[in-house]
């Protein structure tokens, strides 16, 4: 990365930290660690090496409740309160295609939520009209998943705890250090069991016949979760 472009993208960086409320202190250090080993770190992947860094050292998990610029409160951890939220909220990153910013009344549905930053986001533009399907497997994720949906008020937001794919039952999710990277497919030394919906079925017990917007975070694993079985449901007016 060229030296004006990382002085660009930490510039912004601080700039939006510092406008958020919600503890300000504990994300501006963690933002200074970071950029600090990202100096330091001159080999392979540095922006890995110092989020693993960063975990090491015991920061990454750190509860941090924020306030985001349209009045949302979230329950994060630094990790997700520094990188995810920057990602989705600061530049947008899941609304860059023309169209897939949710609207009043829209249906979405979210798979891989995690801790809800897109979710929440997409049911305070969606209203009270529009319905929002946040689906999560891992248990610690999804229990700040509905927290985070119950202390907006938002009950439009609906929480499904499950991994998407192709198939109904249970499937073993590899739990990764970072909650963000939890994955079906990843090996790590952990897993669990957790239950799995194919998206059909979730939308059958919902009685819905399209979403206007299907945002897929799940590490590797969309082919099978967009396998559809004996429903087709259209999608931003795709079929599929």
């Amino acid at each position: 990365m060229a030296l004006a472009e990382a002085s660009r993208n930490i510039r912004a960086n601080y700039r939006f930290h510092a406008s958020l409320r919600g503890g300000r202190v504990q994300r501006l250090t963690y933002l200074t660690v970071y950029y600090f080993l990202f100096v330091v770190l001159r080999w392979g992947d540095r922006h890995l090496r110092a989020l693993n860094w960063l975990k090491r050292l015991g920061l990454s998990d750190l509860p941090v409740e924020v306030e985001t610029p349209d009045g949302l409160t979230l329950d994060l951890d630094l990790h997700t309160a520094f990188d995810p939220l920057y990602s989705i909220v600061a530049e947008s990153d899941y609304e860059r295609e023309v169209g897939f910013r949710p609207a009043p009344g829209q249906t979405v549905m979210d798979l891989g939520a995690n801790l809800g930053i897109f979710a929440t986001r997409a049911a305070a533009l969606v209203g009270p009209k529009g319905q929002v399907i946040a689906v999560e497997p891992h248990p610690d994720n999804f229990r700040r998943l509905e927290r985070n949906a119950r202390r907006n008020h938002l009950s439009q937001l609906d929480c499904v705890q499950a991994a998407a794919g192709d198939r109904e039952g249970t499937v073993e999710l590899f739990v990764h250090e970072r909650g963000i990277n939890h994955s079906l497919i990843h090996g790590s030394g952990r897993s669990l069991s957790v239950p799995m919906k194919t998206v059909d079925a979730i939308a059958r017990e919902r009685g819905l016949s399209r979403l206007d917007l299907l945002k897929i975070d799940i590490e590797g694993v969309v082919p099978a979760a967009l396998k559809l079985g004996g429903l087709c449901l259209l999608v931003g007016g795709v079929v599929v």
